[in-house]
């Protein structure tokens, strides 16, 4: 108990994967451009970078529902090899900053996706 098994609809699963893993690879083609070649929205790079996680690890933690440590985990560590991988494009460079934003934000979609998930099964256990 505790978690949203999404097996039993094998459509809808593999839909959340694809999306997750395809977060995954836009993340580090957005995160590898050069720097003439970056958008920007108005909020700024950190909540940028917090968004972007967040999103992608709440995917992931809804895709693979027992994995919500290693997923936070391999997110932060994921994040920080791409900020070291950003000294190869042009006009890039890694920022702690950047990672922390990055790992905080794949931490809150992780844990925003198990309280959902927690008040969902306590809904549905008073509804029976």
């Amino acid at each position: 108990m505790g978690t949203i098994d999404v097996s039993h609809d094998r459509l809808f699963s593999r839909v959340l994967r694809v999306s997750a893993w395809g977060c995954v690879v836009l993340i580090a083609v957005l995160s590898l451009l050069p720097a003439e070649d970056m958008v920007r929205t108005p909020l700024g790079g950190h909540v940028e970078h917090m968004t972007a996680y967040a999103g992608t690890a709440a995917l992931l933690r809804l895709s693979y529902p027992r994995q919500g440590k290693r997923i936070a985990v391999a997110m932060s560590m994921y994040a920080g090899l791409l900020e070291l991988l950003q000294n190869l494009a042009p006009g890039r460079h890694p920022a702690v900053a950047d990672w922390f934003f990055s790992s905080a934000g794949a931490l809150l979609g992780i844990v925003l996706i198990h309280v959902t998930c927690q008040v969902w099964w306590r809904r549905r256990a008073g509804q029976a």
